[in-house]
């Protein structure tokens, strides 16, 4: 019997038809423990971080908007090491703030202000450990959410994208943060959950780096009700980053 082009194509169609139907029947389910863990274990399974930020802060009581954006590095510590970063604003000023672990230096270009502080306290790798000990900034925190906040989905779980919004409330209160609110890309959790809950499948991809670290936003929200809103992209995971980037050199006509 001779088969006809036109019957190939409707053949097609059902077939088509038959898979969505199919892929739409193995909905994956995905859990609040899900998305925390893909956040928890992404960011403790890394081992540099190199992302441009956008950062939008409002004062509440004035109803006033500040915008900045740059490029943050982090390198992760190690037993040896403290953790290392550096954040470069190039908007609205320009400005860095870099740290080694054990200093931090504040650099305003503008001013030629440069303002030191001892950080090794809290950076220090035999004075803060993870699994026992309560983060104190948001760089440390990202490996042990669950430990130090209460974790919610709020009313509207996922943004417009699918992305999956955690509701965040310190379980001991802080000074600076009433609320913390993170989204989370839905393709990471996705491939965490298909993939038997194996984090190591985020990292195999070297066109999908954004999935190593799968943090969209974070938004803080103080008791004043100000908030401040970090969005990343641009990310790129566990390549080879120097110390040199984390010592600052200070400028010899600068004011400390």
């Amino acid at each position: 019997m001779k088969i006809t082009g036109r019957a190939i194509i409707a053949l097609f169609l059902v077939l088509t038809a038959i898979s969505a139907e199919a892929s739409a029947a193995e909905k994956i389910t995905v859990g609040l423990k899900d998305v925390v863990n893909t956040v928890e274990q992404s960011y403790r399974a890394l081992s540099t971080l190199t992302a441009d930020f956008f950062q939008r802060s409002t004062i509440a009581k004035e109803n006033r908007e500040m915008r900045a954006d740059g490029q943050m590095f982090l390198k992760a510590a190690t037993d040896g090491d403290p953790l290392k970063f550096r954040f470069d604003y190039f908007r609205p000023t320009t400005q860095e703030i870099v740290s080694n672990g054990r200093t931090l230096w504040m650099y305003l270009p503008e001013s030629r202000k440069v303002l030191l502080s001892d950080v090794s306290f809290v950076f220090e790798p035999s004075r803060f450990n993870p699994d026992r000990d309560r983060a104190s900034n948001f760089l440390q925190g990202l490996g042990r959410i669950s430990k130090d906040f209460l974790i919610t989905a709020p009313s509207q779980a996922q943004d417009i994208e699918g992305n999956y919004i955690l509701e965040l409330t310190p379980r001991r209160a802080t000074a600076t943060i009433e609320k913390l609110f993170i989204a989370v890309r839905r393709d990471a959790v996705l491939l965490y959950v298909q993939n038997n809950r194996d984090i190591a499948r985020l990292f195999n991809d070297p066109l999908r780096q954004d999935l190593a670290f799968p943090v969209l936003s974070t938004t803080v929200v103080d008791h004043q009700q100000n908030t401040t809103i970090m969005e990343f992209s641009n990310i790129r995971a566990n390549t080879i980053m120097s110390d040199q980037l984390f010592e600052f050199i200070i400028p010899a006509e600068s004011m400390l």
